[in-house]
């Protein structure tokens, strides 16, 4: 077997290491803002969606690896970053 020199890691060969290159100052950062964006305020709502619709999300947040409703706030989040970008 030979050693594995590139900076992937996990079974897919497209998943890298979101952390490779950065220095200690700036990992550090990136820790803080996480834990402090972790902290915001949450509210617990209710949503109809279309069943299809759920589906099709569950199935992305699997193949991802990650929870269906933190898919839902990640991709709500970025929409209206771009939609406020683009008025």
């Amino acid at each position: 077997m030979t050693a594995n020199t590139d900076k992937r890691f996990g079974p897919e060969p497209y998943q890298y290491d979101p952390f490779d290159g950065m220095n200690d100052e700036e990992f550090v950062a990136d820790v803080e803002a996480a834990l402090k964006a972790a902290q915001r305020r949450q509210t617990a709502i209710s949503l109809r969606l279309p069943e299809e619709l759920l589906e099709r999300t569950k199935a992305e947040a699997r193949r991802r690896g990650m929870p269906y409703q933190t898919l839902i706030k990640v991709l709500l989040e970025r929409s209206l970053d771009r939609l406020g970008r683009a008025s």
